[in-house]
């Protein structure tokens, strides 16, 4: 009998020495938790694409506008800015400045769509005094980040109900100097050129005056005398625009022009002014906002006082060429902001172009 016993015993052992072993249930389940962490979720992608930088591509240009954008890509690598990509922007270009470089702009949106129906309108303007350097290239900053945000879907989204339009360089003889200055080719401030309702009476006196004659601020023998304010005049006229950012340097500020909450008809656009120049100085890191004068033949007058366009002045801290990263760092969330800000879209307000000086103009 127990032999028997043994023999069936010998059998039931030689069975069990054929069955799996039963793996760890905790090592399979960090098996199973590995293989998830490494699932790329479908949600993930369309956010970094977002974020993912597009290359930028050489587009067909005129001869003058190539030329102009191989001096601009040697003024670049002069002050060490890297590439300008200035090869990569389709440029508007119909008129020159007084040595005949090209004055350009570039027009990101559907202008044939504003044309029909007002889009929220943002014009942007650098290098209005070509010895302000810094601004020049705080413009190329915003067409990078422009040409980045109509590569992404959620960019393309963005830009449906807007128009924005940035002239990077309106002073170029001044930029393009050995010694780059303030005024012009014929030495005048184009920023004090414009034709406003008080520039006969009040533009050359105050020169005289205030000034002394300093030769940086000339204003020119008569309003509207130079094509860099030409162009400007033109830009305003054929955009109509709901805003306007003009960048200069080195005040250190932010200023305003334009209705304020006291205004009779826009002042709801005065109080929404506000509250952009509110957000934008917070977005800046507590940059200041000062109610700067305007003067005879400035844009803050002309556009700003006269025509009711809410104008934005955006002065950087200095001219440095070595703290254009600084700059865009600092400003690139509140020039977004105000680029897409549309609450100061005025659909009531009718341009007055009674003005002689300005209907003797060309159009762009």
């Amino acid at each position: 009998m127990k032999k028997f016993i043994a023999l069936i015993l010998i059998f039931i052992l030689a069975g069990c020495s054929n069955i799996t072993p039963i793996e760890n249930p905790i090592t399979k389940t960090e098996e199973v938790n590995v293989s998830v962490e490494k699932t790329e979720s479908p949600l993930v992608k369309p956010i970094l694409s977002e974020v993912e930088k597009v290359e930028f591509v050489k587009v067909p240009e005129t001869k003058a506008v190539s030329d102009f954008c191989t001096k601009i890509e040697s003024k670049f690598h002069h002050y060490g800015w890297g590439r300008s990509h200035c090869d990569s922007f389709s440029w508007n270009h119909v008129r020159n400045s007084v040595l005949g470089d090209p004055l350009i702009w570039a027009v990101y949106g559907d202008e044939d769509a504003h044309k029909e129906e007002p889009r929220n309108m943002t014009l942007i303007m650098c290098g209005v005094h070509g010895d302000e350097i810094t601004p020049i290239k705080f413009c190329f900053d915003i067409l990078h980040h422009l040409y980045q945000k109509t590569h992404t879907e959620l960019g393309k989204q963005k830009l449906k109900d807007n128009l924005i339009v940035v002239a990077p360089i309106v002073s170029p003889d001044s930029f393009f100097k050995k010694r780059p200055t303030r005024t012009n080719a014929r030495g005048v401030d184009v920023n004090r050129n414009f034709p406003t309702k008080d520039w006969s009476k009040s533009a050359r006196k105050l020169w005289a005056s205030r000034y002394g004659k300093d030769k940086r601020r000339d204003p020119g023998k008569t309003s509207m005398s130079e094509p860099e304010t030409l162009f400007q005049v033109n830009l305003i006229k054929r955009y109509n625009p709901t805003k306007i950012i003009s960048v200069h340097a080195p005040l250190t500020i932010l200023d305003y022009d334009g209705p304020t909450m006291a205004h009779k008809h826009f002042h709801e656009i005065g109080s929404n002014a506000e509250n952009l120049l509110d957000q934008m100085s917070k977005m800046a890191k507590g940059y200041t906002v000062k109610n700067y004068p305007f003067f005879p033949g400035s844009l803050g007058n002309y556009a700003g006082n006269e025509r009711n366009i809410p104008t934005i002045t955006l002065e950087l801290p200095s001219s440095d060429n070595r703290k254009h990263k600084e700059y865009w760092e600092q400003f690139k969330l509140s020039i977004d902001y105000a680029i897409f800000h549309s609450s100061l879209k005025k659909s009531n307000l009718v341009m007055s172009e009674k003005n002689n000086e300005e209907e003797s103009g060309k159009k762009n």
